[in-house]
Parts: structure tokens; sequence; C-alpha cells
């Protein structure tokens, strides 16, 4: 209550309060009702209806539960708020997304031995050149149908040694044969039986990580073959991870029991992709027949592509197939000290 004296007093103060009041509302933006920026907390970026395209060659990478995934290699983010905006420098200054730090998984990029001395250097240079050039894995050659002392001693625990010993995983991987079938010589391997005695006899011991099979045209028209030697060997060998290798273009090979080696040796396919043998488009476009053809046929296991230095292809095509096929992708294979394939090793990016 004002007393009678003061009421002018009293209307100038409330006008004056009434100006303050009117200032002070214009600091605030009226929300317009159109806007779907109104349903919006103040912060938070505006969303754009434009996507940025991904990078049509995707590299796949993979899980150990046997899932696979698709890392978008044009680095671009989603997109948010102009840097500019009031919004955009909030959240810059005071906070960090997830996907801001994507969860990047460590290469494990390969190299494969045939046979030390012969087709590549001794098992100690092997190790020492590999080491040197960041190699994470080797594919050691154990066998070659049934057991033979060539190839256990190949694969001896001393030459597996001095990988592991140098922080490298060691992997063996055998050539199979469908029993009944002869190779190119006319010669028969032995049974399938007799086939995973050879390797267990050189794979069950603590340096090796997983065996890969290796099987192709002897096993075109043979699911049930490849069903029992893949469920054979992980009955023998419970605590190694179990994975083949064969042809990377797949189209061309429909015959070849793709969906149960993906059933029983499921813990990584290794496609051969030997873009360098003169395939049509050359590293991207074997790489995306790859992805298609993978995708048509419903293959699950993890997928590690395997490339083939053998026609000594550029750096920047090693480099490449690197990129597109992920952080599992491997190299066929060592060859001899000085030579051009050797020398290119150092300057890949292995890690």
């Amino acid at each position: 209550m004002f007393e009678a004296g003061s009421v002018s007093e009293g209307r100038s103060l409330l006008a004056s309060l009434t100006l303050l009041l009117s200032l002070a509302a214009c600091d605030e933006p009226t929300p317009q009702a159109s806007s779907s920026a109104a349903t919006r907390p103040r912060n938070a970026p505006a969303r754009t209806t434009a996507q940025t395209p991904a990078d049509s060659a995707r590299p796949t990478t993979s899980s150990s539960a046997g899932s696979t995934a698709t890392t978008n290699t044009s680095g671009s983010a989603a997109p948010s708020a102009s840097a500019s905006s009031p919004a955009a420098a909030l959240s810059a200054s005071t906070s960090t997304s997830s996907a801001d730090k994507p969860t990047k998984r460590p290469n494990r990029r390969g190299v494969w031995l045939w046979e030390f001395d012969k087709r590549g250097p001794s098992a100690e240079k092997s190790a020492e050149i590999l080491a040197a050039a960041g190699v994470s894995r080797v594919f050691i050659k154990g066998t070659n149908g049934a057991p033979s002392k060539r190839w256990a001693e190949n694969a001896s625990r001393e030459n597996l040694k001095l990988f592991t010993d140098r922080g490298i995983e060691v992997w063996l991987f055998g050539y199979f044969y469908s029993p009944d079938i002869p190779d190119q010589d006319g010669r028969t391997w032995g049974s399938l039986e007799e086939q995973v005695k050879a390797m267990v006899e050189v794979a069950n011991v603590p340096e090796v990580t997983g065996v890969i099979v290796d099987a192709e045209v002897e096993f075109k028209d043979r699911p049930k073959e490849a069903a029992s030697l893949c469920t054979a060997l992980r009955k023998k060998l419970p605590q190694k991870k179990l994975g083949y290798t064969t042809f990377g273009w797949l189209k061309p090979n429909k015959t070849f029991p793709y969906a149960a080696f993906d059933k029983h040796c499921r813990d990584a396919f290794l496609p051969q992709v030997y873009y360098a043998f003169g395939w049509p488009g050359g590293v991207r476009a074997s790489m995306e027949r790859l992805e298609q053809d993978r995708s048509a046929m419903k293959l699950n296991a993890p997928m590690w592509p395997v490339q083939s230095n053998e026609k000594d292809p550029s750096v920047e095509d090693l480099e490449l197939f690197f990129k597109l096929a992920g952080p599992d992708a491997s190299v066929f294979y060592l060859h001899h000290e000085g030579t051009p394939q050797t020398k290119k090793l150092s300057r890949l990016s292995f890690r």
C-alpha cells in the first residue's frame, strides 16, 4: 500500500520497472510454432536432411563373436550444427560424444610363409624381417595332406617360437584334399582322418593361435566332406580358432561349398583376392565384387581378405587393398631377401 503523498513517485517507479522488464524480454527470442527447433533442447545440434554419401569402397571388420561390421573410410561424421553457431560452439567446448572418438580396433595384418629356406628366408630371418616391418600375424604352412616330415619340420615349435618371442601371432595353414580326388599329378593325399591327424600334430602347441584350412578345387561339390573336415578339426583342437581360405572371386566358384565352411570353420574367412593376376577393375572392383557376392551368399564368418604379391603389385595397390580389406588383411607371401616383394613389405601399414 502506498501513502497518498507518494503516488506520483510510485507511478514513476512502476513505469521504470515496466521498461526494464520489456528490455529483458528482448534478449530471449520467441520460439516459432512452425519451426522444428521449438521442440529441441536449446543446445541440441540442428538436423539436416542432406547426408554425406559414404565412400563406395568400405573395409570390412569383424568381431570375435563372428558378426561383421562395415566401417566407413570416408572419414565423414553425421551432419551437425554449423561450426559458427552458438549451439555447435557450446557443444564443442563442453562435451565430447562417442562419435567424436570412434573405437578403432588395432590392425592385426599378416604375412603368409610358404616354406622356410626354399620359398623364402630361413625361419629366423623371416621372423626378423617381419618383426621389423611391424607384422602382427603370420600364417605358416604346416601340412599338405597326410603327415609328412617336410611340413612338420617347417612348422616345428622351434620355428614357431621365433615369431611368438617377437610378439607375432602364429596361425598354421594346411592344404586339404577331398580324399578320393587326385591332384593335377594324379596323386591322392590321404583320408580326411589322416589329414586332420597331420594338422593336430603340429598345431596342438601353445605357440599356435589358430588353424586355417586351405581348401580349393578338390572340394567343389563336396559340402559333406567340408563339414566333416571342419568338425573333426574342431573336435581335435577345441582350444584353437578355425578358419578357411579359398577362392576370393566367389560368383564363378559357386560349386565350392562356401556355406559348409562358413558354418563349420566359422572363426574366419580368408578369401584370396588376387587382383594382381589381371582381375577386372583391379583392387577396388575386386573388393566390391567380393562384398556383393558375400552378401548375396549370406556368409557370416569374419572376413580377412588375402592379397598376393607374386606379380609384384605396386605399394599403392598393396596399401589400397589394406585400406579396403580392413584390420585383418594379409599378404601372400614372404619371398627371399632382396626381392622387390620383400623390400616393399617394410613400406606397408601392418599396424
